[in-house]
């Protein structure tokens, strides 16, 4: 199975969950012999390149609609593949990731540059779990410092850095800074001490579990 395979196969499965009984982009689908469902038209080399003024099947899919599909694949590997096909489905990576509330990188194994650009683009981001599990994210103080500039930091109402060795209160320091409307935040498995302790007193206000 090529890579082109895989994510139509993906992509087949994505829209007859979301679109079950209708006949949304007719010409890309095509009514099966069940009742109520549609079959998602199969590109090929012609269709994804065709020649001279043709439209491209694939480039009649509007931004938001591509984009609703990405937010549904849970797997970072998969976006980060996906953004790599075309500029249009790069754009619909970063609109899906900028609608997301929640990002999860607890049993992923992502660093401080693959964790950051993924948040940075998060800009709707309420909840965020850079937890590490024991193949999963290894952040560091790097990390931690490039994510204190992300737009989203300062509306974080949950973090959990639970088992993050690789943080220390220098790192902790200046992300928790930014985050000023944490009410939730896991900080259990580090080796911080007091200072980032003061620190989390003085810069969130709403915390309610620490």
């Amino acid at each position: 199975m090529t890579t082109f395979d895989h994510y139509h196969d993906s992509l087949v499965s994505i829209f007859q969950f979301l679109f079950p009984s209708s006949n949304i982009l007719n010409s890309s689908f095509q009514s099966s012999s069940q009742p109520h469902t549609y079959r998602f038209f199969r590109f090929n080399e012609a269709n994804m390149w065709p020649k001279g003024d043709e439209e491209a099947d694939i480039d009649r899919l509007p931004v938001d609609l591509l984009a609703h599909v990405f937010s549904l694949l849970t797997s970072f590997k998969d976006l980060a593949q996906s953004s790599g096909v075309c500029r249009k489905w790069r754009q619909g990576v970063k609109e899906s990731l900028a609608r997301k509330e929640s990002l999860s990188f607890s049993g992923w194994k992502t660093d401080d540059d693959s964790t950051t650009r993924l948040v940075q683009l998060a800009y709707s981001l309420k909840d965020l779990d850079i937890s590490r599990s024991r193949w999963g994210c290894q952040i560091t103080d790097h990390g931690l410092k490039q994510l204190s500039t992300a737009k989203c930091i300062g509306n974080l109402s949950s973090i959990s850095l639970w088992g993050s060795t690789g943080i220390t209160d220098i790192g902790v320091v200046q992300m928790i800074s930014r985050a000023t409307s944490l009410h939730h935040l896991n900080i259990g498995g580090t080796f911080i001490t007091d200072v980032s302790l003061f620190a989390i007193a003085d810069s969130c206000p709403h915390l309610k579990m620490l």
